[in-house]
């Protein structure tokens, strides 16, 4: 895989993290609606938030690096 195909490949699965941070709350309402998990929901919901965050920044980095090999 040349580099600026991992470039595409990262940007393209920020783009794909970026989708599912934004419609996280959605993702997680059948979650919400059990009684059992009332409590649970936030902290669940924080942490899924906490990590696609980290992945994001993470790919990010990466991609920055990658594009300076380039030049």
């Amino acid at each position: 895989m040349s580099t600026e195909e991992a470039i595409k490949k990262l940007e393209t699965s920020n783009q794909g993290l970026k989708v599912i941070l934004e419609h996280l709350n959605e993702q997680l309402a059948d979650i919400q609606l059990d009684p059992r998990l009332k409590g649970l929901v936030d902290d669940l919901e924080n942490l899924f938030y906490a990590y696609l965050k980290i992945w994001i920044k993470s790919n990010s980095e990466v991609i920055d690096i990658l594009k300076k090999d380039l030049k």
